[in-house]
């Protein structure tokens, strides 16, 4: 199972134009067994990855603001509640998407997420172009 897959399989729970409480359904702890057993790869790796798709087509205009906020939230518990190493990349994901949720130093000029968001996952993709994370991923196979 790929990542891509995982984000069109989200696409259908975070719907566009529809406000996080009034979502239909969120994911769940069986959504994330179901992908890893999927990619037989591990947790952290799994968060990693599905932080990588939602990093590469936010930074490509592809995927909106509000609906990778919505996903890092979401994941934000399973991921804490994993044992072994922390998924590095997904937490710098929802770092950035984390920033754009609220204006800085009460700055109500800027948009948070133009200022913040963007350039946080412009950096983040950079990284994962150059950097020793740019490996060959699990769910690619």
């Amino acid at each position: 199972m790929k990542a891509a897959h995982i984000i069109d399989e989200l696409k259908t729970f975070y719907k566009e134009g529809v406000e996080y409480r009034s979502l239909e359904r969120h994911l769940t702890e069986e959504d994330v067994e179901r992908w890893r057993n999927a990619c037989g790869c591990s947790r952290s790796q799994l968060f990693d990855e599905i932080a990588k798709g939602l990093a590469l087509g936010y930074n490509a205009s592809e995927l909106l603001f509000d609906f990778c906020d919505m996903v890092v939230n979401d994941l934000a518990s399973p991921v804490t509640n994993t044992s072994g190493p922390k998924p590095q990349i997904f937490w710098e994901v929802y770092s950035a998407f984390d920033a754009g949720e609220y204006y800085h130093g009460d700055n109500r000029d800027e948009d948070p997420v133009e200022v913040y968001t963007r350039p946080m996952i412009a950096r983040v993709v950079e990284l994962l172009a150059t950097g020793p994370v740019n490996q060959p991923a699990a769910l690619d196979q």
